[in-house]
């Protein structure tokens, strides 16, 4: 059934003047986290370069606009992408903090940080909250670092500073 309705769309791309890279091209099947498939899913698509059929590789998780969306649906693959490059500016914070004033800092974290984690935010903002503490923690070093404080209070001059810095 699924593999008529590749045709249809083989079908289409040809009537439009339209290619498909199959080398990139792949499947999730979404499923709650307690389920398996118990079946063998075989999804092929026309290759006219091979003038045969190819078949689809299954993964786990796949990358949709920048996106990392898993089988489960639970970003966990999105958000260590996030923490992963968000570690990465957090150490340029923590070699420059020293030699840069403060509103420097703001715009590297306004530019390196801030935009991982608004993008999509709307997706994968729900996520599990052992994931999303993930980025908590990351967020908190740099600003931990940027105001050269040991813990983050929320109430005095650092909590207006913070909202300053994180505000619109």
């Amino acid at each position: 059934m699924v593999n008529d309705e590749l045709c249809k769309l083989y079908d289409w791309l040809i009537a439009n003047k339209l290619s498909l890279n199959i080398k990139k091209s792949n499947y999730v099947i979404f499923r709650p986290r307690q389920k398996d498939v118990k079946y063998e899913v075989n999804l092929k698509i026309f290759n006219h370069h091979t003038n045969s059929y190819t078949p689809l590789e299954r993964k786990s998780y796949v990358k949709y606009l920048g996106v990392l969306i898993d089988e489960n649906l639970s970003w966990k693959h999105h958000i260590l992408h996030i923490a992963s490059k968000i570690s990465t500016s957090i150490g340029i914070i923590a070699r420059l903090r020293h030699f840069v004033p403060l509103s420097t800092l703001q715009h590297i974290y306004r530019s390196l940080i801030q935009p991982y984690l608004l993008y999509s935010i709307t997706s994968w903002g729900r996520a599990d909250k052992t994931h999303r503490n993930k980025i908590l923690r990351l967020q908190k070093r740099a600003l931990r670092l940027m105001f050269f404080v040991t813990t983050l209070f929320m109430q005095g001059p650092v909590s207006r500073k913070l909202r300053k810095l994180l505000g619109p």
